[in-house]
């Protein structure tokens, strides 16, 4: 979900960007506002409705359909063969789609006012006053710099990749590590919370690792050693 989050949101924002005020623009900016203000739980919620009351999609609430075991659990024994990825990915599509929603929306917004206030940068106009093409010019010098803060950004909330959207998982009755994180809590299981939180924690410090690296690597004037 955070993975799909960041793809969508930096390409969405880089399309608003470069579209300001068109009709793309518009459309993209109403649907990150109703990403960041609808609550996951209710979009959960309703998609739950749908498929369960509307459409009578059964066995929600697993991983598989019942001819693979309907294992609740995703982890285990993998016997990979085509078509059960494919009743995986028929059972967790709702989930990954409610929980990449609020990320993707944060993502493009950030991105999309990154992206304006660098294409009004001096080196941005010197590039183009060189000939480059306007897509050499946001691709190679505007959007490197427009990515600085998502980039900080993802090595925060990398968590977030095991612990997914905690009430989302809940809603649709997944076994993730975020509701057995509040299961182990609301029963006074200290050490398989300890144990969950301390894994969480050092996911934390790689996540911020990885940023710092990647913003070393993206750009010069921050790399170590230079005065």
């Amino acid at each position: 979900c955070h993975i799909l989050a960041s793809i969508f949101g930096i390409g969405f924002g880089i399309l608003a960007a470069t579209r300001q005020y068109s009709w793309v623009d518009t459309l993209l900016s109403f649907v990150s506002f109703l990403g960041m203000t609808v609550p996951r739980f209710l979009m959960a919620l309703v998609i739950l409705y749908l498929l369960a009351y509307k459409f009578n999609v059964q066995e929600i609430g697993s991983f598989y359909s019942s001819k693979f075991g309907g294992q609740v659990f995703w982890l285990g024994w993998f016997n990979f063969n085509w078509a059960k990825l494919w009743n995986l990915i028929q059972h967790v599509w709702p989930v990954i789609a409610v929980a990449t929603i609020g990320g993707l929306a944060y993502n493009m917004r950030v991105m999309r006012a990154n992206l304006l206030d660098t294409l009004n940068m001096q080196y941005v106009e010197t590039a183009r006053a060189k000939g480059l093409s306007e897509a050499n010019v946001i691709l190679r010098h505007a959007v490197p710099n427009a990515l600085h803060p998502l980039i900080a950004y993802q090595g925060v909330v990398l968590p977030y990749m095991l612990t997914g959207e905690i009430e989302v998982a809940i809603v649709f009755g997944l076994a993730t590590i975020g509701p057995a994180i509040v299961g182990s809590m609301a029963i006074g299981d200290v050490f398989v919370t300890a144990s969950l939180l301390l894994v969480l924690g050092a996911t934390l410090i790689v996540g911020n690792i990885i940023a710092d690296l990647l913003l070393v690597w993206l750009d010069p004037r921050i790399r170590v050693g230079n005065d």
